[in-house]
């Protein structure tokens, strides 16, 4: 096997997360010090420059090449941590919970049969406490509080639906004084919002990447109270009552879209005025989500028969052969006259949140030849896009 150089990627957890390196105890034994390798040294870099940092680490740093006598051992896999210089020596005893791993190097092909892999490890900081060592790789820490919310599990629950609506877009986290915590994601001409309950001191709005975004969840897990803030870096904290934290770097600030006003399909609609409204227990089931997914990426086409039935198929823009007609009985769909409907065209990711939308509540669709509006009653989130 070649030499392969491993760094976590840009959703990495800094500072005693889940890339924290582990041990009993967190204890581990120096077998030796020595001068910092050219890929240790890249990697605790590239780490330091994931997060917009300046450079730190030259060639006065120390590798210090650690065990624990458990899984870290001469035999298995040893740890290779990246220390600021000091006059740590072989034998000294090394906390390393807080430090970060940042790579795993495996040995080379020609490599001598008892070359084990090395764990890769930084810590910004190294201080002497008693009779061993402390190392640790904290990122700069708050610097405004956004937020407080008391029920995590609602904000954990409306920022996934609203998040999951567009996947890797660009997300905005703002709050209202008036205590609300909202969520919007945009990608081209598509745009979804949701919002929680939340203690706000003032009004704010921020804007990440919706990928990497999904890392603001760990802390809201479980808890039962989290707490945001803005970081120095700068970045978006989210930390829960256990002192679980997480972190997203700031994207480039944008333009709010602006929601359609309440009554733009009764007074300012352009030409025909289409809608649908699913309400069906249990959700549309794992076979209409199959009949979406394979008009993917096209648009989909919701058809209310006479019958009351849900016809899903392929738009004007689906590959030929690709979204064939399925129908799913009622009762749970109606138009607003009562009625069947035309062919409703929506895209993909639209029709995912009708899914998605109707696994827990009523979802409301509603389209005219210029713009189309989706509302979950389940997350309260709200999906708008512009129509060609």
């Amino acid at each position: 096997m070649s030499n392969t150089f491993i760094t976590p990627g840009p959703d990495s957890e800094p500072s005693g997360g889940d890339d924290a390196v582990r041990g009993p105890d967190n204890l581990f034994t120096v077998v030796e010090r020595r001068t910092i390798s050219d890929e240790l040294a890249v990697a605790a870099e590239a780490w330091l420059a994931r997060y917009g940092l300046a450079p730190e680490v030259d060639g006065t740093w120390l590798e210090l090449v650690c065990e624990d006598g458990d899984a870290f051992a001469p035999d298995k896999l040893m740890l290779h941590l990246a220390v600021p210089p000091c006059d740590v020596a072989a034998g000294d005893s090394v906390h390393v919970g807080r430090t970060q791993t940042v790579g795993q190097l495996w040995p080379e092909a020609d490599a001598p049969p008892d070359a084990v892999p090395k764990a890769l490890a930084f810590a910004r900081t190294f201080e002497r406490v008693g009779n061993g060592w402390v190392g640790a790789c904290e990122l700069p820490g708050p610097v405004r509080q956004l937020f407080t919310v008391e029920q995590p599990d609602a904000m954990l629950a409306v920022m996934t639906a609203t998040r999951r609506t567009l996947g890797r877009a660009a997300m905005g986290i703002s709050g209202d004084p008036d205590g609300r915590l909202s969520f919007t994601v945009v990608e081209g001409q598509i745009a979804a919002w949701g919002s929680t309950e939340a203690e706000v001191p003032e009004a704010f709005i921020y804007w990440v990447d919706a990928g990497p975004a999904i890392e603001l969840a760990r802390p809201l897990e479980g808890a039962t109270r989290a707490v945001g803030s803005l970081g120095a870096i700068p970045d978006i904290i989210i930390t829960n009552e256990a002192g679980v934290e997480a972190r997203c770097l700031l994207d480039d600030d944008r333009a709010a879209p602006v929601p359609l006003a309440e009554d733009y399909f009764g007074s300012h609609a352009e030409g025909r005025v289409e809608g649908l409204r699913v309400d069906r227990k249990g959700g549309l089931g794992r076979e209409a989500l199959a009949a979406i997914a394979n008009v993917r990426p096209g648009e989909v086409t919701l058809t209310v028969d006479a019958d009351g039935s849900l016809v899903i198929g392929g738009g004007d823009d689906s590959e030929a052969g690709a979204g064939a007609p399925f129908k799913l009985d009622g009762p749970g769909f109606a138009t607003p006259d009562g009625g069947p409907s035309g062919p409703i065209v929506v895209p993909y990711v639209v029709a995912l949140a009708i899914y998605d939308g109707a696994a827990g509540g009523v979802v409301d669709l509603k389209v005219d030849d210029r713009r189309g509006h989706l509302h979950r009653a389940d997350q309260g989130v709200t999906v708008e896009w512009t129509r060609r």
